[in-house]
């Protein structure tokens, strides 16, 4: 009989094999009525506690988008969004989980830190950012390999192991932020600033360059995952293992080589927000930003413009839940409630699409 965990890995693994079957048109189908229904649903709790959905969905999907300053907001939350959406979504078209983008960031971040604050990244100024982002993306792979390794030599579950790796990771950044990388002038737990930031795309906004960084991300995978032998292999895995084995796919390189791929975006996401939004490393960072990728990748069903999507709708809802918090008394967990009826959604239609092209068994066959 197969454990719990053993269960949840199944059914991720089933439910990335049947994203990857879907054409983009079923998939644009399925993710706008699960947006609907889910908002559909919402309303109805809305109304149970006698606010006008209206005013709470004005508040919250509309108002982010209703100055410069606003937008500038909800682009500094899109960002680590979209990149550890990006991130997962490489091991998902392998048929593989990675639910440790929170512990990626935290490491990228430390990497990014240790470059911004050393006297070498103090030296070089503006040319700290490019190495404290290669540094970043280095101890991200790491982080995400040591799952692939134990995935691939020991067989044991990526869902577990990535998951337990966030808690070290975090505790770790904890340790960090109070020892060796505390500011040795300041009173509470952080690093000092970093010898250089992102530059501000625009006076008046915090959106910063790593919006184009963002969008660079989803390129390369669009370009990677669809028009390179890599990200055919990628695919063919995560279609059928049988079949990829027997073409001569070699699963455990590919399996480590995807989770490796994903620390990178991730651990790039964790450089971003301490060089672009924080300007230090601080103790919860990454915040639920690893979460959220996951649910990213998976309402944007593994599509370039799907996570994308995905990831801006995750993020306009970020930056509205506070607003609509203060203006409404609806509580800003409400996100939580609406995110996890999309997903649900999202998975029913997923199970619907593939019963439809299962073969219709013929009248009279035994």
């Amino acid at each position: 009989m197969k454990s719990f965990g053993a269960r949840i890995d199944d059914t991720i693994r089933n439910f990335s094999s049947r994203m990857v079957r879907q054409s983009v048109g079923r998939k644009a189908a399925i993710f706008s009525l699960s947006v609907l229904a889910a908002l559909v649903i919402g309303a109805a709790f809305l109304l149970v506690l006698k606010v006008n959905p209206l005013t709470a969905y004005y508040y919250l999907l509309i108002r982010p988008f209703g100055s410069f300053n606003s937008i500038g907001e909800m682009s500094i939350k899109l960002v680590p969004i979209l990149l550890v959406g990006v991130g997962v979504s490489f091991t998902f078209s392998a048929k593989l989980s990675n639910l440790g983008g929170e512990g990626q960031m935290c490491l990228g971040a430390i990497g990014m830190t240790i470059v911004g604050t050393s006297a070498l990244g103090t030296s070089l100024g503006g040319w700290s950012i490019p190495l404290g982002m290669l540094a970043a993306a280095l101890f991200g792979a790491v982080w995400a390999g040591i799952a692939g390794f134990v995935k691939t030599c020991f067989h044991a579950s990526e869902i577990i192991t990535t998951l337990l790796l966030n808690y070290i990771a975090v505790q770790f950044l904890s340790y960090c932020v109070y020892y060796p990388l505390r500011d040795p002038g300041g009173n509470i737990p952080q690093s000092a600033k970093v010898a250089a930031v992102l530059p501000k795309l625009f006076s008046g906004s915090r959106m910063n360059a790593g919006i184009l960084i963002a969008l660079a991300a989803v390129v390369i995978y669009a370009v990677v995952i669809r028009r390179t032998s890599f990200g055919y292999r990628l695919r063919v895995l995560g279609g059928s293992v049988p079949a990829a084995e027997f073409s001569g796919i070699r699963r455990g390189k590919y399996y480590l080589l995807a989770m490796m791929l994903s620390g990178v975006f991730s651990g790039i996401a964790g450089a971003v927000e301490v060089a672009g939004t924080q300007t230090r490393l601080l103790e919860g960072l990454a915040g639920s930003y690893g979460f959220d990728g996951v649910v990213a990748a998976l309402l944007g069903m593994l599509h370039p413009v799907g996570v994308a999507a995905a990831s801006v709708l995750l993020a306009v809802l970020n930056a509205g839940a506070e607003t609509m918090q203060v203006k409404t008394g609806v509580s800003s967990l409400f996100v939580n409630v609406l995110e996890a009826l999309i997903v649900l959604f999202i998975l029913l239609g997923m199970s619907y699409a593939s019963e439809d092209k299962k073969p219709r068994a013929k009248e009279g066959a035994k």
